[in-house]
């Protein structure tokens, strides 16, 4: 009888063990099901074969440096230099800025590049400019290009040559801005920095501009650490942030900051149109400050605004935690104002009204007596210091931190 009890016992336990091993493949099949619809939110009839994308995933892609598709840089072709191409729906052309001498601008024609499914086709286009002249320097002269051409039906520029027959040509990506139906009251273009300042006052003037409610900056970059724009660009959408970063690699030909600034102006109005209301084209040391009852969804699309630019240093010790901008407490008025960027069609060519005033801020003060400017301070203190992305970037600091410590240690 005890035989058959053992057979018994080892019947039972072979079933067992089976059916456990059979529990467990089921449960790993349904585990990798649940995974992937947790993960993609949706199914797919066979999910060895498909790739399977979420729709933030997408969007994700098309805000990643939005304003700054297609990637453009400044070439040069003979005496002449480009850097982007804008198309205008509205009038049917290609709008350029080019620089180069006043001679020789003679001969040029331009082709438009369209793609029609996987076929691409050009279309000579007519070429008109004018020329903004520049006494300061007679080999860059600023030209307004446009080239129109016959658009094929249902179908949109993707480049634009420019050039001589028999001779290199300028090939220029176009940039096509879609109309938003809801638009941005404000976006921050930030012209290059040739001074050097240090990482944080970077991030710190992104998080106080993102207080005021701008939602979009666009940089003009000549060599800001590649860690610190990665790290702006990957938040950028999360709550309580901005919504796009984007970097546009600028190196300018000519040392002429007047006509450089002019250039900035007018890429940062052609890539903004259609997103906004308003563009500025600030400095990284250019704090914008609104009058006390202003707001930015208070701005009008027909009027020109501007902002009168204060000199701002600190005249005593604070606190080293505390951000630049709230720091500098002693200001003095200048000449010197800044405006919104408005296109020249559109314009009621009235007076700007005045919006607020831009702090300018200083390291070394000339004057170390005046009246502390508070309105900085009191309005926006406690969120600012208190800002989501600031502790983000002090966290960010710390772990580099901490690595750098670690790799000196293995290297010992």
């Amino acid at each position: 009888m005890r035989k058959y009890q053992q057979l018994l016992l080892v019947l039972v336990s072979f079933v067992s063990v089976t059916s456990l091993l059979l529990y467990r493949y089921e449960y790993m099949q349904l585990l990798n099901v649940l995974e992937v619809l947790n993960f993609f939110g949706y199914t797919a009839d066979n999910m060895t074969k498909c790739i399977l994308l979420e729709d933030k995933f997408y969007v994700d892609m098309e805000n990643d440096n939005l304003l700054a598709k297609a990637p453009v840089s400044w070439i040069k072709r003979d005496q002449y230099y480009a850097y982007s191409a804008f198309w205008s729906a509205q009038q049917q052309s290609v709008h350029l800025q080019i620089l180069g001498p006043s001679t020789a601008f003679s001969g040029y024609e331009c082709r438009v590049w369209f793609k029609i499914a996987d076929q691409f086709v050009s279309k000579t286009a007519k070429l008109s400019y004018n020329i903004k002249t520049n006494n300061r320097d007679p080999n860059f002269h600023q030209y307004e290009v446009h080239c129109k051409p016959d658009v094929p039906v249902n179908t949109e520029p993707y480049g634009v040559l420019l050039g001589r027959d028999n001779s290199l040509k300028l090939f220029i990506p176009i940039i096509i801005q879609k109309e938003s139906s809801i638009k941005d009251d404000l976006i921050v273009c930030i012209a290059p920095d040739y001074s050097g300042i240090p990482d944080t006052y970077l991030v710190e003037f992104i998080a106080y501009h993102t207080l005021l409610g701008v939602r979009h900056f666009v940089v003009y970059d000549i060599g800001i650490h590649y860690q610190v724009i990665e790290f702006l660009r990957s938040i950028a959408g999360h709550n309580d942030l901005y919504k796009t970063f984007s970097t546009l690699s600028w190196q300018f030909p000519s040392t002429d900051l007047h006509l450089e600034k002019s250039i900035l102006q007018k890429d940062c109005l052609q890539r903004t149109q259609g997103l906004a209301k308003h563009s500025i084209l600030l400095s990284w040391d250019q704090y914008l400050m609104l009058n006390k009852n202003e707001r930015l969804n208070s701005l009008k699309n027909d009027i020109e605004y501007t902002f009168e630019v204060k000199k701002c240093c600190n005249n005593r010790q604070l606190k080293k935690s505390l951000p630049m901008a709230m720091k500098k407490t002693i200001c003095e008025k200048t000449n010197e104002t800044v405006n919104t960027i408005i296109d020249d069609q559109i314009t009621n060519y009235q007076s700007p009204t005045k919006m607020g005033s831009i702090h300018r801020l200083e390291e070394v003060c000339e004057k170390i007596y005046g009246k502390d400017d508070k309105n900085l301070t009191a309005r926006y203190l406690i969120n600012f210091v208190q800002s989501k992305l600031l502790s983000l970037w002090k966290s960010q600091l710390k772990l580099s931190i901490t690595r750098a410590k670690n790799n000196n240690v293995i290297n010992l």
